[in-house]
């Protein structure tokens, strides 16, 4: 059982990029250009396949491909499972039965992955309810995690009746437990008066705190509001700069918003072909709006 389960976590690499920020507070200057409208309601937590060079030396040859690892004092994650063409889920799944040795022995942040499965269907048949009692469970040892995905089965009426009130609450208690996530979805809350007075103030304040623990989509966000001049002053350089690391990071909305400011020359220098490439990268990723702009503005 020694080596069954190696124990890790790992933050998001994002790279950092140095941006020329001129024609900072210029007008959009081309009407026929799609600009995003509005602040896009964050995304549920999800589970990311990390790109990475290489795997851990400690775990090739193993048919299943990378294991969970968690570092001590660090929350669990599933952003490094990759390797051999097998998907999230079944490497998680393969690994069900240690899962649910550690969750059943006490360990939060596998009660906290357990519940994953369960919400997820990775080794286990879905339920929703099974997966809100692991959460619940993880969450008593204080578990940041826990606590946010409590919030979105509140917020989205996952196994229980949609409670606003109840999701604010839950999200508020991941923010104080330092979940980035959580964080976010707090922020959401003030924007959207959801749970809770609407306070723009304070939303930027939580989703500014988001991304400065890393989260990549507060990040976009935080790009947005710079956009927008939502919460703080119009910047369209800092906006820039906060898409860029959310681009690297590969959020499609980031890397299409970016992509709008290279074609125009807005707070970076103009470049319609690293435009295009980020287009492409937005459209790869899912965004239609970027691949209608590639049909709209490159014939693609």
């Amino acid at each position: 059982m020694k080596k069954f389960l190696l124990i890790f976590f790992a933050a998001l690499m994002m790279a950092s990029c140095d941006q020329k920020e001129n024609k900072k507070q210029e007008q959009p200057a081309e009407k026929e250009v799609y600009i995003p409208q509005g602040v896009p309601v964050a995304p549920k937590q999800q589970i990311q396949i990390q790109e990475k060079g290489g795997m851990d030396p400690t775990v090739m040859g193993d048919p299943n491909g990378p294991v969970l690892k968690l570092e001590e004092g660090k929350p669990l994650d599933f952003s490094q499972l990759q390797g051999g063409g097998v998907s999230v889920g079944n490497q998680v799944a393969s690994q069900i039965d240690s899962i649910r040795y550690k969750a059943e022995h006490g360990d939060a942040k596998f009660q906290y992955a357990y519940g994953v499965c369960y919400e997820k269907g990775w080794g286990v048949e879905e339920d929703a309810k099974e997966a809100m009692a692991w959460y619940q469970k993880a969450a008593a040892q204080g578990n940041g995690p826990a606590y946010n995905s409590i919030g979105n089965f509140y917020r989205m009426g996952t196994g229980v009746k949609t409670d606003p009130k109840q999701a604010f609450e839950w999200y508020k208690k991941g923010a104080q437990a330092k979940e980035s996530q959580a964080m976010l979805n707090l922020g959401n809350c003030y924007f959207y008066g959801m749970g809770v007075e609407k306070d723009e103030k304070t939303a930027v304040k939580w989703w500014n705190d988001a991304a400065e623990a890393g989260n990549r989509f507060a990040i976009s966000q935080m790009g947005d509001c710079y956009y927008y001049g939502i919460g703080v002053e119009k910047d369209l350089g800092k906006a820039a700069e906060h898409y860029t690391t959310a681009a690297d990071a590969n959020v499609p909305s980031a890397q299409y918003a970016l992509g709008v400011l290279y074609y125009n020359g807005q707070g970076v220098k103009q470049d319609r072909a690293y435009a295009k490439l980020l287009m492409r990268k937005a459209s790869n990723g899912g965004m239609k709006e970027a691949q209608d702009f590639l049909k709209k503005n490159f014939g693609e």
